[in-house]
């Protein structure tokens, strides 16, 4: 079920990303999903998931320009690698060695990463949490970035 709820966070962060000036109430977006096979149970999961992850506190001061930081590198602890999957690690690695995320942006993340997992955080989940505190912080400033991690399109961050 985990897989599928994702499936629906997924598609919820696609259809935000490509919303037009007429976005469709919750109702019809959930009408969508239910009428391509998903169960009103696991699209409330995806809900409230959500917006646990984005309800959770900001730590970090408001949003700098990502490119101008330098990078630093973070060894996880022992814990933080049994609650991420090297994958999963190696998403954050890669995205604070391209210079998307501050160091308070990457603590945040691993902060709700690790809060909200049962499970070690699949690369696919962490995606998703990266995406949500980066839109929790501004939604504009990040919409290429959040398009890229979704499409795995790392060249694109560069260009």
């Amino acid at each position: 079920m985990r897989e599928r709820v994702l499936a629906i966070v997924n598609l919820i962060a696609q259809y935000v990303l490509g919303a037009d000036d007429s976005p469709i109430s919750e109702q019809e977006l959930i009408a969508e999903l239910m009428a391509v096979g998903f169960e009103a149970e696991e699209i409330g999961d995806a809900f409230s998931w959500m917006e646990s992850i984005a309800l959770q506190p900001n730590t970090a001061p408001e949003a700098i320009n990502p490119l101008m930081v330098l990078p630093t590198y973070r060894i996880f602890s022992d814990q933080e690698k049994q609650q991420l999957s090297p994958a999963a690690q190696g998403f954050l690695i890669k995205v604070r060695a391209m210079g998307l995320l501050t160091d308070e942006a990457q603590e945040e993340i691993i902060d709700r990463a690790t809060r909200s997992a049962e499970d070690p955080v699949s690369e696919q989940e962490m995606k998703l949490i990266t995406i949500l505190t980066l839109l929790s912080r501004s939604s504009n400033l990040w919409l290429r970035e959040i398009d890229c991690f979704l499409e795995n399109d790392w060249v694109r961050i560069y260009h």
